[in-house]
C-alpha cells in the first residue's frame, strides 16, 4: 500500500432515515481481520451505530475517513448469497438497504451499541475532582453523553474535562439481544490406548478421573456436566495434557429418525412425484401442485425432499402461519430427525438463533418455517415448497413489504432449485402464471385416502329465520352436533371473528360505539368480571355498560357474532360438552397454539371453535363435522379479492372434514346461498370459480392483470397526511412514466385514523414495476422526507396485496 491509503470496508449502517441509505466508507484498522456480512461498530457524528460490513476495499485513500471501532464477528453472519438477495429487495420492493438487512437478519442478532463514560481509577474519586455526586453517578451508571447532558450543560462540561485530564474515558458497549449459547465439552488430548492405561492406573486412587478417561477413549469428546465430572477432578487431567476443556456453541440435542415410516404412496401421488423429481433434475422450475384437501401434499413434498437432501442439497419449506407448523414438524421429525430446523416468530429469540445458526453452520438440511424463513442462510438449496401458497399472510405488512413467495422463486432462481407452490385453491395468480406457461400443473385430484371429499350442504339462514329460529346455529347444524358428540367424533365450527360480539349497539338510537383513538368499531370481549368494548388496533380498552352515551337509554347491547359466543352458547345449550377455541386470544401465550392443537388431537375436546387459524393445514382423523357459523361476515369485505378468500377458507375448512375412515359433512350457515364463492365451494368446484372471478378481474383490471402499488401517508395532523398524498399524486401526474400508471385519487386509508394517527393513500396501477419504478420511487422519497422532518411517516408497498 502506498502512503496514506489502507483498507476500506463499506458498511451498511443500521438506521430507518433516509440518508442512511448507502454504504459509509470506514478504515479498517491495521492488524484487524473482518469480511463482507459480519457485524461491525461504527462511529457516526458523537455516537457509535452497529452496521455490516458489505464490501472490504484494498488500497484505499483513506484521507477524511474514520475507523471501524470494532469487529463483533469473526465468521460473517450474513452470507454472499443474503446480501445479494438484500439489494433485491431494495430493487423490488423500494426498500432502503437497512430496512433490507433487518428483514434478512434475524432480531436474534441484533446488538445496541452505546458509547459510555466510565472511571478510569475503578471508580475511587481523584483528589483533583471537586463533583464526588458527579463522579459517583458516571462510576455508578456507565452513562451515555446524553444521559449526561439531561442533567445539565455544566455537567457535561465537567465531564469533558475530566475526559481531557484522563480521570474518564469512553467505552463502547455491544449488548445482543440474545447471547449465542455456549457449552463446555471435555476432549480427548491422547490415543484411546493411552487414556485406557491412564484410567488402569488412577481406577483405585482417582476412581473419577478414571471414568472421565475412560469414556474420551470411546466418545473422543463428551459435554462437560460439572456436577459429574467437578472441576478437582477435570485440573489434573488437563495439567497432564491427557484431556483439553473447550467451550463451543451448543448443539441442540434430539432423538434420531424414526426410519421405515413412509407409507406407500397413491398412483396420483406417485405420478407428482415423478413429475417433479423430473423437473428438479432439469434445475430451476417454478411447479403448482394442486391437490384436493386431504390429497396428500405433505407427503408428496417428503419424498422431494428426501431425493434433494439424498443428493447432498437443503430444502427450504414455507407454511403461511405459525399454526401450521407445530403438526408438520412432527411428522417431518419422524422423517428427517435433527436435520430439520425451524424458524418462525413463535420461538424465543434465543430459540431463533439457535436455529439459524445450525443453518449457517450446515447442520440442518430442512428449513420449515413461516414468512422469514425464506431468508435462511442455505448454501445448497436444491428444492423449495411454498405450502397453501395462496394465502395472503406470506405478504409482510410492515416495510419492507415484501412477498415471501416472490423472495423464494428468486431464491430458487439464483441457485438453479425447483419452486413447488401447492395448494387446493390455488390462487389467481399461481393459476394465472400457468395459463401464460411460467409454470407447470401437476394435479392430486382425489384424497389420499380414496374416499370422497365430504359433501357441503347450504343453510339458507333466512328460512331459519322465518321459522321462528333466531339461534347462532341452524336447526341441522344443532342436530349434527349433537349426532357427531354422541357418536364420540369430533366437530370444528369456523368464524373468521374473534371476540365476543362485532359491536355495541343501541337499539334506541342505533348509535354504535367506536374507539376514541381509531375510526373503527369497538369488539365486544368477554372478561371474567363482565363484557369489555375493545379496539383490536390500538388497544383502547373500556367497560361495556348499558346506558347509551348518545341518547341516554339503557339499551347498549352486543351486535354480531364473534368465536367467544359461539363457545358461549356451546356451553350453555350443551354443558356437557368439551369445547376448545383458537383464536388470536387463546393462542397469544407461548406454546398455548401447540398446546390446544395436541389436546385436540388426543381427543380432550369434542368441539373446537375458531378463527382462519383452523381453516388448513391441520389433520384430525376424528373430525366428521364442520360447521362454518357465519359465512356471511367474509363476503362484505371492501377487497377485490374477499371472493377469492371466502371461497378459499370455505373450501379448506371443509377439507377439515372426513380426513380418515370416517364419513364428514360441511355445514354452511349464509344468507346468501347464490353467492359464487358457496355455490363454488359448495361443489368443490375451483375451476367453476377461477373461470368467473378470472373475468372479473380481467374486466375491472384487478391482479393478476396488472399490479397495484400503494402509498400510505400518516400524520397527527390529518391535514398534513391529507397533504403528503395530495403531494405524491401530483409527482406522478407529471412525472415521464405517468401514461404507463393509473393513479386513483388520493383519498382516506380504509381505516382513516389509528391511535390518533391520520391516514391517506394513493393507489397506483402498473402492467410492470421497472416501466414506472423509477419515477414512482423519486415521488415516493420526495415526499417521504418531508413527512420525516414534519413527525409524519410515508410508507409504499409495491405490489399491494390489499387497499386500504
Amino acid at each position: 500500500m502506498t502512503r496514506g491509503t489502507a483498507r476500506v470496508a463499506e458498511v451498511v449502517v443500521e438506521g430507518t432515515a433516509l440518508f442512511l441509505d448507502k454504504r459509509f466508507d470506514y478504515v479498517i484498522p491495521p492488524g484487524v481481520d473482518v469480511s463482507p456480512g459480519a457485524r461491525v461498530v461504527v462511529p457516526m457524528r458523537e455516537s457509535v451505530r452497529s452496521g455490516i460490513v458489505w464490501a472490504v476495499r484494498e488500497d484505499v485513500d483513506t484521507r477524511g475517513l474514520r475507523a471501524l471501532a470494532r469487529v463483533i464477528d469473526r465468521v460473517p453472519v450474513l452470507t454472499p448469497h443474503q446480501m445479494r438477495m438484500a439489494e433485491w429487495l431494495c430493487d423490488r420492493y423500494a426498500a432502503t438497504l437497512p430496512e433490507a438487512v433487518s428483514a434478512v437478519l434475524p432480531g436474534a442478532f441484533r446488538v445496541r451499541v452505546r458509547k459510555v463514560v466510565v472511571p478510569n481509577s475503578e471508580g475511587r474519586v481523584p483528589n483533583d475532582v471537586k463533583d464526588a455526586p458527579l463522579f459517583a453517578f458516571v462510576a455508578d451508571r456507565a452513562p451515555e453523553w446524553s444521559e449526561i447532558r439531561a442533567r445539565s450543560r455544566a455537567d457535561e462540561r465537567t465531564v469533558r474535562i475530566w475526559l481531557e485530564a484522563g480521570f474518564v474515558r469512553e467505552e463502547i458497549r455491544v449488548d445482543e439481544a440474545v447471547g449465542e449459547k455456549r457449552r463446555a465439552y471435555l476432549v480427548a488430548c491422547a490415543e484411546a490406548d493411552v487414556l485406557r492405561l491412564e484410567a488402569e492406573r488412577r481406577r483405585r486412587r482417582a476412581r473419577r478421573q478414571a471414568e472421565i478417561l475412560l469414556r474420551l477413549a470411546a466418545e473422543r469428546e463428551v459435554p462437560w456436566d460439572r456436577r459429574a465430572y467437578p472441576p478437582a477432578s477435570v485440573t489434573p487431567l488437563v495439567e497432564a495434557g491427557l484431556v483439553g476443556a473447550v467451550e463451543r456453541r451448543a448443539k441442540r440435542e434430539s432423538a434420531p429418525p424414526e426410519v421405515g415410516d413412509w407409507p406407500e404412496l397413491t398412483p396420483y401421488q406417485t405420478s407428482a412425484v415423478r413429475a417433479l423429481a423430473e423437473m428438479a433434475r432439469g434445475g430451476h422450475g417454478v411447479a403448482l401442485l394442486h391437490g384436493v384437501t386431504g390429497s396428500g401434499k405433505t407427503e408428496v413434498y417428503m419424498h422431494l425432499i428426501r431425493a434433494a437432501v439424498d443428493e447432498g442439497g437443503q430444502a427450504l419449506v414455507l407454511v403461511p402461519e405459525i399454526a401450521l407448523t407445530p403438526q408438520l414438524v412432527q411428522r417431518f421429525e419422524r422423517r428427517f430427525g435433527d436435520q430439520i430446523a425451524v424458524l418462525h416468530s413463535g420461538l424465543s429469540l434465543g430459540e431463533r438463533r439457535e436455529e439459524w445458526t445450525r443453518v449457517l453452520e450446515g447442520e440442518a438440511s430442512v428449513v420449515i418455517g413461516a414468512r422469514s424463513a425464506v431468508f435462511a442462510p442455505m448454501h445448497k438449496l436444491r428444492l423449495v415448497v411454498i405450502d397453501e401458497e395462496h394465502e395472503p399472510s406470506y405478504k409482510q405488512e410492515d416495510a419492507p413489504h415484501y412477498d415471501a413467495r416472490e423472495v423464494a422463486m428468486w431464491r430458487a432462481r439464483e441457485a438453479g432449485a425447483l419452486v413447488v407452490l401447492g395448494s387446493a385453491t390455488p390462487s389467481l395468480a399461481s393459476m394465472f402464471r400457468v395459463e401464460r406457461g411460467e409454470a407447470r400443473l401437476v394435479s392430486l385430484p382425489v384424497r389420499a385416502n380414496r374416499r370422497p371429499l365430504p359433501p357441503v350442504d347450504v343453510i339458507d339462514m333466512r328460512d331459519e329465520l322465518r321459522g321462528g329460529n333466531r339461534s347462532i346455529f341452524s336447526r341441522r347444524l344443532a342436530a349434527e352436533l349433537e349426532r357427531t358428540v354422541s357418536e364420540g367424533m369430533q366437530a370444528i365450527l369456523f368464524l373468521n371473528r374473534r371476540g365476543f360480539a362485532h359491536a355495541a349497539l343501541c337499539r334506541a338510537c342505533g348509535h354504535s360505539m367506536e374507539c376514541p383513538r381509531c375510526d373503527i368499531h369497538l369488539t365486544v370481549h368477554r372478561r371474567a368480571d363482565g363484557h369489555v368494548l375493545l379496539c383490536h388496533y390500538c388497544g383502547h380498552e373500556e367497560p361495556l355498560v348499558r346506558r347509551c352515551p348518545a341518547c341516554g337509554e339503557d339499551a347498549l347491547v352486543p351486535y354480531g357474532l364473534g368465536t367467544e359466543q359461539v363457545e358461549q352458547h356451546l356451553l350453555r345449550t350443551w354443558p356437557e360438552m368439551r369445547v376448545l377455541r383458537m383464536d388470536l386470544d387463546t393462542t397469544r401465550r407461548k406454546g398455548a397454539l401447540e398446546s390446544i392443537i395436541d389436546r385436540f388431537q388426543r381427543g380432550d375436546a369434542d368441539v373446537l371453535v375458531g378463527t382462519q387459524m383452523i381453516a388448513k393445514g391441520l389433520d384430525f382423523p376424528r373430525v366428521r363435522l364442520v360447521g362454518v357459523v357465519a359465512a356471511d361476515a367474509m363476503l362484505t369485505l371492501p377487497d377485490y379479492r374477499a371472493n377469492e378468500r371466502a371461497f378459499q377458507l370455505l373450501t379448506q375448512v371443509a377439507g377439515r372434514a372426513g380426513r380418515a375412515d370416517t364419513d364428514g359433512i360441511t355445514l354452511i350457515q349464509t344468507y346468501q346461498p347464490g353467492h359464487r364463492a358457496i355455490e363454488a365451494a359448495k361443489s368443490h368446484d375451483y375451476r367453476m370459480f377461477y373461470e368467473r372471478e378470472r373475468e372479473s378481474r380481467e374486466f375491472f383490471r384487478y391482479p393478476p392483470f396488472c399490479e397495484l402499488a400503494v402509498f400510505l401517508a400518516s400524520h397527527s395532523e390529518e391535514r398534513l397526511a391529507r397533504g403528503a398524498a395530495a403531494r405524491f399524486e401530483r409527482e406522478l401526474a407529471r412525472s415521464p412514466s405517468a401514461a404507463s400508471l393509473t393513479v386513483l385519487p388520493a383519498g382516506p386509508s380504509g381505516i382513516r385514523r389509528i391511535d390518533n394517527v391520520y391516514r391517506y393513500q394513493v393507489v397506483m396501477k402498473y402492467a410492470a414495476w421497472q416501466d414506472v419504478k423509477e419515477d414512482v420511487v423519486r415521488a415516493y422519497r420526495l415526499v417521504k422526507e418531508k413527512m420525516n422532518r414534519l413527525g409524519g411517516s410515508a410508507v409504499l408497498d409495491v405490489n399491494a396485496q390489499r387497499i386500504g
